[in-house]
């Protein structure tokens, strides 16, 4: 799961980078999605906050996004 979402993150980051704003936010999502089981099961309370948090943001910037467009 771990090495999913680091593939997802890293190809979520390059899509945020080339301004694929939509799709690499969707991606960051996906990816919060497949690491928090390995977080939670690791107890890698850095990792569930940031998740978190990101988690926020992520959405935040979809429903933002899809009101823009909208």
């Amino acid at each position: 799961m771990r090495f999913i979402a680091s593939g997802l993150f890293l190809l979520a980051h390059g899509l945020l980078v080339l301004e694929h704003i939509a799709l690499g936010t969707a991606l960051h999502g996906v990816a919060e999605v497949f690491l928090a089981p390995w977080a939670l099961r690791h107890r890698a309370w850095d990792l569930i906050v940031i998740g978190l948090i990101f988690c926020v943001f992520d959405l935040w910037g979809t429903l933002r996004l899809i009101n823009v467009l909208g």
